[in-house]
This record gives C-alpha cells, sequence and structure tokens, in this order.
C-alpha cells in the first residue's frame, strides 16, 4: 500500500475531502510527497504542519504558510519567510546580525532581492564564508574583490555578471592587494607565509568562468587541475590555436569537453576522432559540426545516445534522405530520432522493419493511431514502452499493450502516465508488482474518485 499510498499524494486530480485521510493514513514519506504538491493551499499546509515528521521549512519557503502563522522564535523558519519574500525587512536585518554565521551565511545564499544595507552588512562579515555567499551581488564587486580572504575572492571569480575588467585582474594575479588570509590560517591569529596556493584558486575560478576575457587565459591551457582546462574548452569565443593546444590536454575530461565544440574547425574535429581515449572518440559524435561520414560510420561500430545529436538536427532534408535510404540498420536511426521530420520520412519511418528505427520513431507526434499500431503488430511488445511515450497513442492501444506487455515489460509506466490510459487500464496497473508501475498509476488523474475512496480505506484498515 506504501507505493499506492504515495501515488496518490501526487494526483493532481486527489479530492479535497481525501487530503486529510491520505495524510493520516500514510507515513513520513507520504506526508513528504503531500508537502511538494504545486497546488498545495494554506489550508492544507495547516493539517501537515500538526506532523511531527513534515518540512514546515519547506511549506514557508514555498510561500504556504503566511507570515502570521510563522513562529517568531524559529530561526529556520524565519529564514525560509525571507527566503519566500514575506519577512519584514526588519527581520531580515536582524538574521544578517545573527550570532550564528551559519544563519548568516544562508540568509546570503538564499534569499535573492537583499535590501542593499543587508547585503552591504554580509559582504562585510567577519566569517568569510558569509562574505563568500554574499559575491552574487555584482553591485559591491570591486569591494569583493580587495576582501583579504581567499575564499572570499574565489566565489566572487565564479560570479560571470561581474565587470570583465574585475575578472581579468583576478585572473591575472588574483586581484590587488594580495590576499592574507586562506582557509588554514583563518582560524588562527598569524596568517600563513605564503598565500600562493590560495591566489592560485582565484585565478583557476576566473579560467573557467564563461565571462572573463580571452587574453591570459593561455596561462591555463596546461592546468593539472582539469576544470578550468574543460571550461575554457567549451567556449566558441577563443583563438584556433587554444583548442589545438587543448587537443594534447592530457586529461581525456577536457579532450572529450573540446570534442563536442562545434567551433574548433573540421580538420581538429577528425583529429579527436582518432584520439586513444573511446570517449573522446564517441563524443565527436554530440559536435554539431562532425562530418556526417563519421557520424554515420561511428553509428555502424558504436551505440550512439539514443537523443537527436546535433549533427543531425543541422542536417538537411536531402542529407536526412540519404540517412533514411542507409542500408546500415543503425545509421537510420539517427534521423528516425529528429523531432522535426518532414511527414514523408515519417511515413517512411513508421513502414521501416529494423526495431531500433521503430523505437527511435514511435515517440513522434505526427504518426496517426493507425501507423502506431501498424508497429505494434509489427514489433510486438518491444516497441511498447517507445509507442506508449507517443502523446497520440490512442486508448485502445495503450489497452492492448497493457494487456499483452507482460507483468515486468518496462512499457507499463509509460502506459501508466499517458494521459490517455482509460480508467480500467490504471485501475489494473495498481496490482502491478513493479512499485514503480504503482506509484505510477496511483497518480494518474483519470483514477476515478471512488477508486481512490476505496484505497484509503483498505489502508486506514490496515
Amino acid at each position: 500500500m506504501q507505493d499506492v499510498l504515495e501515488g496518490l499524494a501526487a494526483n493532481p486530480a486527489l479530492p479535497e475531502h481525501l487530503f486529510e485521510p491520505l495524510a493520516m493514513t500514510g507515513d513520513e514519506d507520504v506526508r513528504h510527497v503531500l508537502t511538494y504538491r504545486d497546488d498545495l493551499s494554506e489550508r492544507q499546509a495547516r493539517i501537515l504542519r500538526a506532523y511531527d515528521d513534515v518540512d514546515v521549512h519547506c511549506l514557508i519557503a514555498n510561500g504556504k504558510v503566511p507570515w502570521a502563522e510563522v513562529p517568531r522564535h524559529d530561526t529556520p523558519s524565519l529564514l525560509a519567510a525571507a527566503q519566500a519574500g514575506i519577512a519584514p525587512t526588519a527581520v531580515i536585518r536582524e538574521l544578517a546580525g545573527h550570532h550564528d554565521p551559519e544563519v548568516r551565511g544562508d540568509l546570503a545564499h538564499y534569499v535573492t532581492d537583499l535590501p542593499p544595507d543587508v547585503l552591504a552588512t554580509l559582504t562585510r562579515d567577519p566569517a568569510p564564508n558569509v562574505a563568500a555567499q554574499a559575491a552574487e551581488a555584482p553591485d559591491l564587486a570591486e569591494e569583493l574583490a580587495r576582501h583579504p580572504h581567499v575564499v572570499v575572492r574565489v566565489s566572487l571569480a565564479h560570479n560571470d555578471r561581474i565587470p570583465p575588467a574585475l575578472l581579468a585582474a583576478l585572473l591575472t594575479d588574483g586581484g590587488s592587494p594580495a590576499p592574507t588570509r586562506c582557509a588554514a590560517c583563518h582560524p588562527r591569529t598569524e596568517g600563513c607565509s605564503d598565500h600562493a596556493p590560495g591566489i592560485r584558486r582565484i585565478r583557476l575560478a576566473a579560467a573557467a568562468n564563461p565571462a572573463v576575457p580571452p587574453a591570459g587565459l593561455e596561462n591555463f591551457l596546461d592546468a593539472e587541475e582539469a576544470g578550468a582546462p574543460a571550461e575554457i574548452a567549451d567556449r566558441t569565443d577563443l583563438p584556433p590555436h587554444f583548442h589545438t593546444h587543448l587537443a594534447t590536454h592530457p586529461a581525456a575530461f577536457v579532450r572529450g569537453t573540446l570534442a563536442r565544440n562545434p567551433s574548433i574547425g573540421t580538420p581538429l574535429i577528425l583529429r579527436l576522432t582518432e584520439d586513444p581515449d573511446p570517449g573522446v572518440r564517441l563524443a565527436v559524435a554530440e559536435n554539431a559540426s562532425v562530418p556526417l561520414a563519421y557520424l554515420t560510420a561511428l553509428a555502424g561500430r558504436r551505440r550512439l545516445p539514443s537523443g537527436p545529436l546535433p549533427r543531425i538536427l543541422n542536417a538537411s532534408e536531402a542529407e536526412l534522405n540519404g540517412l533514411a535510404a542507409s542500408r546500415v540498420a543503425q545509421v537510420r536511426p539517427l534521423a528516425a530520432a529528429r523531432p522535426d521530420l518532414p511527414t514523408p520520412l515519417v511515413d517512411r519511418f513508421a513502414r521501416d522493419p529494423d526495431i531500433g528505427v521503430a523505437r527511435r520513431i514511435a515517440p513522434h507526434p505526427g504518426l496517426t493511431g493507425h501507423q502506431l499500431t501498424d508497429m505494434a503488430d509489427r514489433h510486438g511488445p518491444p516497441v511498447y514502452g517507445a509507442l506508449a511515450h507517443n502523446p497520440g497513442c490512442p486508448a485502445t492501444l495503450l489497452r492492448r499493450m497493457a494487456r499483452d506487455a507482460g507483468p515486468a515489460c518496462k512499457a507499463l509506466r509509460p502506459i501508466a502516465t499517458h494521459p490517455a490510459s482509460p480508467p480500467d487500464v490504471i485501475e489494473a496497473l495498481l496490482a502491478n508488482p513493479d512499485p514503480g508501475v504503482v506509484r505510477a498509476a496511483a497518480a494518474h488523474p483519470a483514477l476515478p474518485m471512488k477508486m481512490m475512496e476505496r484505497l484509503l480505506t483498505r489502508a486506514a484498515a490496515s
């Protein structure tokens, strides 16, 4: 019954009169699902607040509790009210002066549109982690760039809304004057004798910022810390020799990121198709500029991502027709996955004898109910899951697939969530051994109210 109750808790058609019995019958997990409902009313929130295992702070932060009912003695509740935008400015100012730096840090991190004076107070907070959380404020970037603590400047260097000139300064030398405190020496009276490691952290953070000007980034192309080179490898606004250099980086993660970059040019793309790392070679398939010949050759040897590849999304109609006519069964699904196929190609793929093509084309909204039924007749249960993902799948076919799929078929979950699934099919799926299928069926808005009532009665009696 647990899966049924969790599904009911998420059901958008749950009647108002069943909400409280469900909260009473269910356990903590059920009430957790109820707490996160998008349509939760203030009355329903009051019902949930009667239980100790309910996340009251979540209810407050999501605006489900009016300010008059927020506990004034509970600091997390006041923070949640500030996050929801319902706390008075005076309360926010009190939180900014709270004795616990974690509270002040949470205020800086979770609350948007803080009053300017509160934001300024937080950026000057004696706890560096609090000031670091407040570094999202671009208006105070100049002041934060001079902050003595490394952790504050690192946080600022990640902010892509600060002036490019300031980012360039952080990239060059970590900012001026040099920082005098870091995580290692912060708890001590005396500072570290050398903050070079901290300055490098600031510079690496700036190098990874997509808004930093290109000048100076060449100093980070060979960085052992792969994060910054990978971010650079993803950029499309850099000189070609940057990308050529990154193609030799020792980290496959960096080269793989580069391989997906559509701006690197055909010669470098072809060079990466021969990379010693198979992951890099496969990443080339996700490049919008990869030569189609390489992509089709790779499809014959490797399993490619199931979604539409960028190069296929850019393919001309003539190229799509060429892919559809390929004798290589693994190539035709590449085109079949494209969502905006011309109608003649949709019809052609619907008749394709290959099951891989059928799985790719089955969810296409351009298919008719007759075509979907023909595909079910031709390929059987292996394509039922893909067919059930089609928004136009008719109720008659959904009923037939639910009946013939078998209790362990992967198609039953999408059938249980399909808007056109008939109520009798939904009810039958409540008895499935798969908890995921049961939760999906119980959450279906077509589940009759009488069935919801019977399920709750049964749960209360168990």
